[in-house]
């Protein structure tokens, strides 16, 4: 998903791995150990929900500058002692 002033200086490109809980099952027995904060996990494959889900909440977000809300972007996903204050 790109986010941002579109075809200007600062446009991102935000990038996470959709996983069902099969892919992960899989993905576990060649790798018993997974580290990877920006991965949505879903029931079943629908990158047009999921694409339309993922729009609501950056659609909501706020911020004085780009790179703040650039930085907000990135932390959809939270992690609990890096968000605990909000």
């Amino acid at each position: 998903m790109y986010v941002g002033p579109q075809g200007e200086l600062g446009e991102e490109r935000f990038q996470l791995t959709l996983c069902t809980p099969s892919a992960l099952t899989e993905q576990l027995r060649h790798h018993p150990f997974l580290i990877g904060r920006h991965w949505l996990f879903v029931a079943e494959l629908h990158p047009d929900k999921v694409t339309l889900w993922l729009s609501d909440r950056i659609a909501v977000l706020e911020a004085l500058t780009w790179g703040e809300l650039a930085e907000k972007i990135g932390r959809i996903g939270e992690w609990e002692f890096e968000d605990c204050t909000r």
